[in-house]
């Protein structure tokens, strides 16, 4: 019998709190300690998809990431500013008008 109680004070007290890659090692690992039916069980308790729980168990057979990893290598977006490497300055540029504090300024006049 799998005891629902447990799992549910662990995920409220650690796991809710993990990052990402966390909860579905977390999610996973619980429904092999738990045992045939668990994978319902632990979806339900920790409201995770059962196909996030599925990837968690290939987490827990995988290599460990480098430290600070939550993602594999390309599972991140790019940053806008590396495609793009105009943006930053145009940011700045319509900023820098705001934050001189000119009042007598023209430039948000009409």
């Amino acid at each position: 019998m799998i005891d629902a109680d447990a799992i549910r004070y662990r995920w409220d007290t650690v796991g809710s709190s993990l990052d990402e890659r966390g909860r579905r090692m977390f999610a996973a690992a619980a429904v092999r300690t738990s045992g045939w039916g668990a994978l319902a069980l632990v979806s339900r308790i920790t409201r995770l998809a059962r196909s996030t729980i599925n990837r968690g168990e290939d987490d827990l057979d995988a290599a460990p990431l480098p430290w600070g990893r939550v993602r594999r290598a390309c599972g991140e977006r790019r940053a806008v500013s590396e495609s793009d490497a105009g943006l930053v300055p145009e940011l700045k540029r319509l900023v820098e008008a705001v934050t001189l504090g000119d009042p007598d300024s023209t430039v948000y006049r009409s």
